[in-house]
């Protein structure tokens, strides 16, 4: 197993321990908090289930088969995960897993290069996603089939709770009997919505939040960041490697320059100007956007926080004056910090669950102005 993959060193042993043994079960779930690993892992453990390399080398990430699962180009490996949901009873989807929409079939090759090249990165659908029934049947479709080129077939559905019920009814036939040359892997972020008939036929692997330390010293290895900076996004990051990476990856100007017009509407409490603004952005086009700038949000309250005691971490040095403005405007606010990051994070929460955006921007201008001009 690749010993890259940090702060997991209990669900590596585990998996080693099957492999090393020959008692590599049928079906597995990868449960645990979002972004610590699960998926990496998964791909980690089909190329060491299809590695050509020497026992003690696999994975070798060499090989071709390693090279494929990486890629997830491999005609063994499926992959699965939670995709926008058809109009009505329209069939989009065939059994073979042909994509008859040209727009859904854009969104799914952007989906694999997000995911092959930068996975820590947000990808949001144009509408609310879940695993349907379609994606199921394509597996009981191809798990009758013998294996193309591996040893094993190898099916990973990732977000296993979004399984749409007719789709958790299928699969948990599947679940069943599956073939001795097939390996299922889901993984959760929240195993308890899922059919208590699929967790009691799944092995069951615990993935733990990563440690602060763990999260910093692969920041500084990884990213060009100041140490301080890593020290903050991974306490920011709350254990979560994925987040950690794409606050440290947050350079993006314009993202920074949103951030700022927001905050300049907020300190002038300019209603008027953020209802435009609100209007302007606030649509699933700029999803992303918005999600880079409330994590931004959270770094912007941390700094105003550390202002009058520590300035050295303050992140966005090149604002300080714009800091002690703020700052100035309601000095207790450093109490009511911890408490306007948890908003921020549930404001994170519901967009990822497709909460309208702008009804989210109106949310966090009405609470930061609330509690900065004491309203």
């Amino acid at each position: 197993m690749d010993r890259k993959i940090k702060g997991q060193n209990r669900a590596i042993e585990l998996l080693e321990h099957a492999l090393h043994e020959h008692k590599v079960a049928s079906a597995y779930l990868f449960y645990g908090p979002e972004g610590v690993g699960k998926f990496t892992t998964a791909l980690s453990f089909a190329q060491a289930l299809n590695c050509v390399a020497t026992k003690e080398k696999r994975p070798c990430g060499a090989c071709i088969s390693c090279k494929k699962i990486a890629n997830l180009t491999h005609p063994d490996l499926m992959y699965i995960f939670p995709f926008p949901m058809p109009e009505g009873n329209k069939a989009d989807i065939s059994v073979q897993g042909e994509i008859r929409s040209e727009k859904l079939l854009t969104q799914f090759e952007e989906y694999l290069e997000n995911k092959r090249t930068t996975p820590w990165k947000n990808y949001f659908f144009s509408k609310n996603s879940g695993i349907r029934i379609a994606s199921i049947r394509m597996l009981e479709h191809r798990i009758r089939l013998s294996p193309n080129e591996a040893k094993r077939k190898v099916y990973i559905i990732e977000n296993a709770e979004k399984m749409t019920n007719q789709a958790a009814n299928a699969f948990l036939k599947t679940l069943e009997e599956p073939p001795d040359d097939t390996v299922i892997i889901l993984t959760s972020s929240k195993p308890n919505s899922l059919l208590p008939t699929i967790l009691s036929r799944c092995q069951k692997i615990p993935f733990q939040a990563i440690s602060p330390k763990v999260i910093e010293e692969e920041l500084l290895e990884n990213r060009f960041i100041p140490p301080f900076q890593a020290k903050l996004f991974a306490k920011i990051a709350g254990g979560n490697m994925a987040k950690a990476f794409r606050l440290a990856d947050e350079e993006n100007t314009d993202t920074r320059n949103t951030v700022l017009e927001l905050l300049q509407m907020i300190y002038d409490n300019n209603d008027l100007k953020f209802l435009e603004f609100s209007v302007k952005i606030g649509n699933k086009q700029n999803q992303a956007l918005i999600n880079d700038l409330i994590s931004q949000l959270i770094i912007w309250l941390s700094d105003i926080n550390f202002l009058s005691y520590y300035p050295e971490a303050v992140v966005n040095q090149d604002q300080i004056e714009i800091l002690e403005n703020f700052y100035q405007l309601n000095t207790e606010i450093i109490d009511r910090t911890p408490e306007l990051m948890e908003f921020l994070e549930l404001m994170l929460e519901k967009l990822a669950g497709h909460v309208n955006p702008q009804l989210i921007l109106i949310n966090i201008y009405n609470k930061l102005c609330e509690e900065f001009h004491q309203l």
